[in-house]
């Protein structure tokens, strides 16, 4: 498990090309540390920062700064809010549980809360293992597996080692 605050040396060059992933164990308690090299990559999955989760069709969530889209997401609930219509209610349930703001503490630990693991597939209060992937300023969260493997040797697949 890529712990806080440790370099992921198992990686080979992790420091060469413009993305980064790791496999990282998300307890039973629903807590995920965020890797030092998954910081470095991309500092804005620092301490006291917040984040944007937006749950994907594919069974991932992306991870990405929270401005400039979460203050105009917010923006777009008080206007659907001061409409109070039907549609607009609908529209605000759809922006909700797509849509989460995802805190991220001082110790690069988060909270993943039941709609990302809805999203992930994953069952709810049970340890799992989720493949972080960084490329620039987006990170793409699923849940890693054979699937993710077949996926990697179909790829190296197409390249002469």
């Amino acid at each position: 498990m890529a712990s806080a605050g440790r370099p992921t040396q198992f990686q080979i060059a992790a420091q060469l090309g413009k993305s980064w992933r790791a496999v990282m164990e998300l307890g039973a308690d629903n807590r995920l540390s965020i890797p030092i090299d998954a910081y470095r990559r991309a500092p804005w999955l620092g301490g006291g920062r917040i984040a944007l989760a937006i749950g994907r069709s594919d069974g991932t969530a992306t991870l990405q700064p929270y401005e400039p889209l979460g203050p105009q997401l917010e923006a777009k609930l008080a206007e659907l809010e001061k409409i109070g219509s039907e549609e607009s209610e609908e529209l605000m349930r759809a922006i909700r549980s797509t849509y989460l703001r995802l805190a991220i503490y001082d110790d690069r630990r988060v909270i993943i809360p039941s709609d990302i693991r809805m999203w992930l597939g994953l069952q709810p209060s049970v340890a799992a293992f989720l493949s972080l992937t960084i490329v620039g300023d987006k990170a793409t969260l699923k849940q890693s597996g054979p699937r993710e493997i077949s996926e990697a040797a179909s790829l190296l697949e197409t390249i002469d080692l």
